[in-house]
Order: C-alpha cells, then structure tokens, then sequence
C-alpha cells in the first residue's frame, strides 16, 4: 500500500502542473468569501499570496517551497492511507521522512530497529526537482524500507513511471493497469542489449577499461541520480549492468529490490560478493544501526557474469590507485 500511495501521488503531482484547473471549477473551499478577496487582491495589484516575492524571486520562492513540502506531502498520504493499521501486537508504525535531516531520520530508523517497532522510512533519492522542472524520468526515486519486528525487511523502490517491492521471498511489480504482479525473479525484458552499462559521472576514468571488455555504450548520469537510472535502465529497460557507487543506507532500497527482482547485487572491491536478498536486508539494518550508515558501492547486472567482469575491472582500477598511492 505505501509504494502503491507514493506512486499515484507522484503522479498525481504531476497532473496538478500539467493539467491546471478547469475554468469550471469552484475556487479552493468553495468560499464565495475567497473568492470575492482573491478578486479584489488582484484588482489592487497584489497578485501573489501574501510573504511571496515577485518576479524571478517569486518563482525561486515556489520551487524553494516544493522542494520543503514533496516528503511532508508523500508522507501524509501514506499516512492517511495507513491509518489504523497495526501489526499483530497491535503496534502502530512509526513513518520516518517528513521531519529531521538525514541524519536524524537514520536515528529514528535505528531506535527503531533497535526497539523491534514497525516502521516505515521514506526518502527521496535523486533530484526531485529535476523531475518535475524537466521531466527527466531518471532524476529522482523514492527508496522505501519498512520493519516488521521478528521479519527480514521489505522494501520499495518508486518513480514516476514504476512502483517495485520485495520481500526476502517475494518480488512484485505495479503494472499499469493498477494491479500488482507477482513476479517469478527474472528481469522484466528477457534479453539485454549487451553492449550497454551505466555509471556514475565520478566513474568516468572506467569508460575505457569498459569499451575494451566490449561495453560500446557507456551512459554516465549524476552521481546523486544513479539510483533512479538504475530502475529506469536495468530493472525495466535493457541494460545489462549499472555501477551503483556508495550511498546512504535510507536510500538503499534498491540493493534489497534488485536482488529479489532477478539481479545480481555483488559489493565491489577486493572482497566482493552476491547479496541474496536476506543478506542485502541484514547489511542495511547493520549499516543503519552501526554508526556508519552507508553501504559499499554495488555492481547491479542481470548476469552473473557480467557483474563478476566489471568488479575485475573496479578492482583493477582500485589496485592500481593504490600503487600509486604507494609511489
């Protein structure tokens, strides 16, 4: 029901910008008061709410106020949506997102986690700025775990354009029709184009080393949008891997969604591995409760294969920096 909510809000979102309002509708509240005041306002010159700036100022000013209000927003759908609900000890959730930092949010996750509470953490990885000024389907995701004491955790990962969750046992797709599909734990399109990788922008030094292991096609996005390109490129389209560099564990959903959705997770460095889904859960409530609330940088591939070849190629890249450290 969350990554459903946050979905349809999303987009309802959007709706709001691109469709505007119907000549035919009532003014807000439909106060006759309201409107009466929002007339005279205008006739006297005062076109824009009391506090806001006119001109370039006042559009700064709404953007500034967006950015403030998308989790608040989100959240308080989810909220409404969920409200009531409780686990079998008849505890409620506790939603994390719409207040705190990044770091007092990690705190309430881990007092969380720590007191075998239900939660649910919502942030917001990417630009979400970008998405709606430009409309770039890969600038911004929401990344979604939730607690469930005595259970592994789920997680979501949510654009404009897909909602996908899993379980350590179970992996599920929103189709557009509005249902959700059980997935069997195989990639969405059966064949990747195998020429083709994504990487981060700080990663740019690799383009080489990949064109010679036969990766004609490297597409390198903003290193704080590598997560929504990742389920916009790999997890529904045709990309057979991605580098996912180091992240924040709230923003880590993708690591649990990937893995379960018929990827393969491996850590990159000297000893990486595959993360099955249990152990991809188990890696972010350590991360979240050590102090340290970041996970190592991922290679996220259809194919075994292919992970195990670009986690060669980092692992090269990285001894050789250390040699030269050494000089």
């Amino acid at each position: 029901m969350t990554a459903e909510t946050l979905y349809r809000e999303l987009n309802q979102i959007r709706r709001e910008m691109t469709e505007g309002r119907d000549v035919d509708d009532a003014f807000p509240d439909d106060d006759p008061g309201a409107m009466v005041d929002r007339v005279r306002a205008l006739a006297e010159g005062n076109e824009y709410p009391s506090g806001r700036p006119v001109g370039r100022a006042g559009q700064a000013f709404a953007w500034d106020q967006f950015d403030a209000q998308l989790l608040p927003r989100l959240i308080g759908k989810v909220e409404g949506t969920l409200a009531g609900t409780v686990n079998t000890a008849g505890i409620r959730a506790t939603f994390i997102g719409a207040k705190g930092d990044l770091a007092e949010r990690t705190r309430m996750f881990s007092d969380q986690l720590l007191a075998k509470r239900p939660c649910v953490s919502i942030s917001i990885t990417g630009n979400p700025r970008r998405l709606f000024v430009y409309g770039h389907s890969m600038a911004a995701s929401l990344s979604v775990l939730v607690h469930l004491p005595g259970s592994p955790l789920h997680a979501a990962t949510v654009t404009q354009r897909t909602a996908l969750m899993s379980s350590c046992s179970d992996a599920h797709r929103l189709a557009r029709s509005g249902d959700w599909v059980h997935m069997a734990g195989a990639p969405l399109v059966p064949d990747a184009d195998p020429g083709c990788v994504l990487l981060p922008n700080s990663l740019r030094h690799l383009e080489e080393p990949l064109r010679r292991a036969g990766y004609t096609e490297v597409e390198f996005v903003p290193v704080e949008q590598i997560t929504p390109a990742v389920i916009e490129a790999v997890l529904e389209h045709a990309v057979p891997a991605a580098i996912h560099c180091s992240g924040h564990v709230l923003n880590s959903a993708i690591a649990l969604v990937a893995s379960r959705h018929g990827m393969t997770v491996r850590l990159y460095g000297a000893n990486g591995k595959a993360l099955e889904p249990w152990a991809a859960s188990q890696m972010i409530c350590e991360a979240a409760t050590s102090g340290h609330p970041y996970l190592q940088g991922l290679i996220i591939a259809r194919y075994a294969t292919a992970a195990l070849q670009i986690g060669r190629i980092l692992d090269e890249d990285r001894a050789g920096e250390t040699l030269n450290d050494r000089e």
